[in-house]
């Protein structure tokens, strides 16, 4: 009768060790899926299209979305403005050669810094692109099939989310000031 229990209990077991095993092989079956549809974010992009949800400085907020000339965000670890290179492999993501918009003591003899990021999750420090001389501590990471930025402390945090939409890259920008959320800036992207 004891080596019948012994083996019905040590049978229990396999079967709940199998089951464990199937549920981890599942798990990284699901994540294996999603990185192989992530988004490839490389190429040369033109802006096509700015588009702002909210109040502004000096505005009154609207019920919709109008347009914007804006293509840079102060403060936001990502800014391709009217025309980048970006280049994406494995967890890195750079973007390059942004052409950004006029504003004072701009030198436009001088490149844009190019902005690297690593897409893991870890917060890291980058150059801003707008203002060069300033680090900006930054987190970036999949959410499915969309790229999440969090730039910014204390009082402005940026968060914007990056995301393949038929052939554009959109790019959402959404402003927190002193943890209230500020306007959306929406950026949509084509492949020159």
């Amino acid at each position: 009768m004891f080596s019948i229990c012994a083996f019905i209990l040590a049978t229990a077991m396999n079967v709940f060790v199998l089951g464990s095993l199937s549920v981890e092989e599942r798990s990284a079956s699901a994540k294996a899926a999603a990185r192989q549809r992530r988004p490839d974010f490389s190429g040369q992009w033109v802006l096509v299209e700015a588009l702002v949800t909210g109040s502004t400085r000096g505005s009154e907020e609207t019920s919709g979305p109008r347009h914007t000339s804006s293509n840079t965000i102060s403060g936001a670890a990502f800014n391709c403005g009217r025309e980048c290179t970006i280049a994406q492999k494995g967890l890195t993501l750079t973007i390059q050669n942004a052409e950004l918009a006029d504003y004072p003591g701009k030198d436009r003899s001088r490149p844009t810094p190019a902005v690297t990021l690593q897409m893991d999750g870890d917060q890291r420090s980058v150059v801003d692109s707008f203002s060069p001389s300033r680090q900006l501590p930054v987190t970036a990471k999949w959410e499915g099939n969309e790229l999440e930025i969090t730039s910014g402390r204390g009082s402005l945090v940026q968060t914007q989310s990056l995301s393949l939409e038929g052939k554009q890259l959109v790019v959402v920008n959404v402003a927190q000031v002193n943890g209230d959320r500020g306007s959306e800036v929406t950026f949509k992207y084509q492949r020159k």
